[in-house]
């Protein structure tokens, strides 16, 4: 699986391009509860990574955004590695 890390605007929030489509076109799932990561299973696991604060799936991306107080040396290996073994379950 490609994964493809895209920058933005704020430190704390990276997007993650994946080369496969996660939700149809136009639809998206945002996590910022523990309760609504039980809506995908993306979510679910993006958000028990100690460290994440919220997910936004949209098609075929996934942007994450970070605890201010944590790196993204320790956040992102744990992230990809997430993406890559969802996505394999699929």
């Amino acid at each position: 699986m490609s994964i493809t890390v895209i920058p933005t605007r704020s430190e704390h929030t990276i997007t993650f391009k994946v080369d496969k489509s996660l939700l149809p076109y136009g639809k998206s799932i945002p996590f910022s509860e523990p309760e609504t990561s039980a809506l995908h299973p993306m979510g679910q696991a993006l958000m028990a990574i100690p460290g994440v604060n919220s997910a936004w799936i949209m098609a075929d991306e996934i942007m994450v955004t970070k605890d201010t107080d944590i790196r993204w040396a320790t956040v992102k290996p744990k992230v990809m590695e997430t993406i890559r073994k969802v996505q394999s379950a699929s």
